[in-house]
């Protein structure tokens, strides 16, 4: 029979073993949720407002919010990849850009005439262009989407036809219509999710309907289509029918690259950029300085 001083002793024991394991779990708890905090979702309410947020769980089950669901991963470049040199011109000739097209067109399930169409609107083939946005290469990819990608050189070709095509096919994946998909490359998703369909701007009206004729051009007939890719040249900018106005901020990216921005919010662990009518979240990590205006 225990005696009060042994059961105390014991009552003691177990005492301390179990706030042990309860810090072990809060700790364990903690963690996890330290984790869940690096993942980002973005849901759209019923008047268009677009939020971010790393606590999911809050909105899924709203009926006045949808979420719109986009997972970057890192683009997979081939063994025999050899970047040029960053400060160098990019040079890309039929030939080349054939082989990367394919390689990326069946890495994510696109017709290559579709890839082909959109590089034809977005840069006319041409690997240093530059917009006023601040999209860059051969699929004009934002710098900040870029980043989150993994490219680190955007005017590379190879590069850009990766990130450009991984982010073509997340389009599709999102609204799984072809027409919708390109008008969310135009003008982003939460656009797209916004209007119920393809939005009422006419750039985006008029980029859809460029891309399917090209595509249909370019996926015509037996024979492989023929193209003319620019040569080397200064950066230069993709004309626009309407030129926005000059942005208030500036966001620099430890990548080198900038874009502009009506509008930067510091949201831990993300920076909110706003640019006409699109947001982009992008990591801290990722953005070297935000220049606000003078």
């Amino acid at each position: 029979m225990w005696n009060r001083t042994t059961v105390l002793v014991i009552s003691v024991i177990l005492a301390f073993v179990l706030g042990n394991v309860a810090d072990a779990q809060e700790q364990l708890a903690s963690q996890a949720q330290r984790r869940g905090s690096r993942s980002l979702h973005q849901f759209q309410s019923n008047d268009g407002t677009v939020t971010f947020t790393n606590r999911p769980e809050k909105y899924k089950h709203r009926t006045d919010y949808i979420e719109i669901d986009i997972k970057y991963e890192r683009i997979p470049l081939p063994p025999q990849y050899t970047p040029t040199p960053r400060a160098q011109p990019k040079i890309v000739t039929d030939e080349s850009l054939r082989g990367i097209v394919t390689r990326y067109a069946t890495i994510y399930g696109l017709d290559e005439a579709l890839v082909y169409a959109v590089i034809r609107a977005e840069s006319n083939f041409d690997p240093n262009a530059v917009s006023s946005a601040g999209a860059r290469g051969l699929m004009q990819l934002m710098p900040g989407t870029a980043a989150e990608m993994g490219v680190t050189d955007i005017f590379d070709p190879t590069q850009n036809v990766a990130g450009g095509t991984q982010y073509l096919s997340k389009m599709l994946e999102l609204f799984k219509d072809k027409k919708l998909a390109l008008a969310a490359y135009n003008a982003g998703p939460e656009n797209v999710k916004r209007h119920g369909g393809i939005p009422p701007f006419k750039e985006t009206q008029h980029y859809v309907k460029t891309v399917l004729a090209f595509e249909q051009a370019y996926g015509g007939g037996a024979t492989r289509p023929n193209f003319t890719v620019l040569a080397a040249r200064n950066y230069a900018a993709r004309p626009t029918a309407n030129t926005p106005p000059p942005s208030a901020y500036t966001v620099h990216f430890h990548s080198g690259l900038s874009q502009p921005a009506d509008k930067v919010e510091d949201r831990e662990p993300y920076w909110y950029i706003h640019y006409g009518n699109r947001t982009y979240p992008v990591r801290k990590e990722l953005v070297k300085h935000v220049e606000e205006p003078a």
